[in-house]
């Protein structure tokens, strides 16, 4: 997995020339390991994290087997959440040492919040029914 991310990391970065893709990945890693560590912490049976590179874009997935309804909620909170802090945590370091430009990383936070909560997780999330 590690090698695929770092391979489709490499790949965008010749093309877009800018430390923001790999925060990007770091961000997506994350968020997948986000919704794979609750999943552990609640009991459920989650796969490892796997990552689909489409250029330009990688799309990350998490497999969860065995879940309770009643935990469904903040597995699915975790994955937004996560990335959410840590890309909060990498704008904080930003401010120290000014590594990227701000703005990607202002849009990558509202990403993180707006899509996750309104695309797919967001719909499954409003349409449980616990």
């Amino acid at each position: 997995m590690f090698g695929t991310v770092l391979a489709s990391a490499a790949i965008n970065y010749t093309i877009v020339h800018s430390p923001v893709v790999f925060i990007m990945i770091a961000a997506l890693l994350v968020h997948e390991f986000g919704h794979f560590t609750v999943a552990k912490l609640k009991g459920a049976d989650p796969d490892l994290p796997f990552l689909i590179p489409l250029f330009p874009l990688i799309i990350g997935l998490t497999r969860i087997k065995d879940v309770d309804p009643a935990d469904a909620r903040p597995i699915l909170f975790a994955g937004p959440a996560f990335g959410a802090l840590f890309i909060l945590l990498i704008i904080l370091f930003n401010t120290l040492y000014g590594i990227v430009p701000f703005i990607p990383l202002f849009f990558m936070l509202a990403f993180e919040i707006i899509m996750n909560y309104f695309g797919s997780d967001g719909r499954k999330f409003r349409q449980l029914k616990v």
